[in-house]
């Protein structure tokens, strides 16, 4: 298990603008999920609390729209962010999947079960963290589209909108389950990195855990290092 050492020599794993984007993202995320399943309770809500209860369900609307707004707007940024933006396009460069994600899946597997001595040689983004991603934008494509459908539902017949409902409704919970039992404890509360992964906080990660998590990108940025630094010697000779 590792902390965060504050002697430690650390990298950059966020920068400012996607520390900005995950806060904006969660935060939204979460209040949808918590608006969103109060509807599942409606019923004996205003049952039992009467006008309060049609208060907290106005107010819980109006809260669901502006977080959907919120995290729409987010998402819209994200591509122009991984499109225009130079650490965007570092970013989404290294997202995308490779044959070497299938390899280091079944390496990985391999190990875990005892079949293999060493764990894969994983780069900046493991084959977990691009399925959780493009994960996310799937899901996101679905929630937001269909969300729109049910906020103008007066343009639209009633079947679309039932089928809207169920995709919205599904997707949110699958979204939840996602979220909660995959995102947070895998990356924020995992045990292997106890008491916190702080990375979506400060943007660092220790070194100890550059080798164990990502070691591959790891040597990629020590090489990088070394090469840039051996060249400022040989051009502080030259000038000499």
């Amino acid at each position: 298990m590792h902390g965060q050492d504050n002697t430690e020599r650390t990298f950059v794993r966020l920068t400012k603008s996607e520390r900005i984007q995950h806060v904006v993202l969660f935060v939204s995320t979460g209040l949808l999920i918590v608006t969103g399943f109060m509807l599942v309770g409606e019923d004996w809500a205003l049952k039992l609390f009467g006008t309060t209860g049609k208060s907290l369900f106005y107010w819980r609307g109006i809260v669901h729209r502006v977080a959907a707004v919120a995290v729409a707007s987010v998402c819209a940024y994200h591509l122009y962010y991984v499109i225009f933006q130079a650490d965007g396009r570092s970013w989404i460069r290294d997202m995308l999947p490779r044959l070497k994600d299938a390899r280091d899946a079944q390496q990985n597997v391999m190990y875990m079960l005892g079949m293999r001595k060493e764990r894969p040689r994983l780069d900046r983004f493991t084959y977990i963290e691009k399925l959780e991603y493009f994960s996310v934008y799937f899901g996101m494509a679905i929630v937001i589209s269909t969300g729109i459908m049910m906020w103008t539902q007066s343009y639209w017949p009633k079947f679309y909108l039932d089928v809207a409902d169920a995709l919205h409704f599904g997707e949110a919970a699958l979204a939840a389950l996602a979220i909660i039992v995959g995102h947070i404890f895998t990356v924020h509360y995992n045990p292997h990195v106890y008491p916190m992964n702080r990375a979506f906080i400060d943007g660092c990660i220790s070194e100890t855990l550059m080798k164990e998590e990502h070691l591959l990108w790891y040597d990629r940025l020590v090489a990088e290092e070394t090469a840039k630094s051996a060249s400022a010697a040989d051009g502080g000779r030259g000038s000499a």
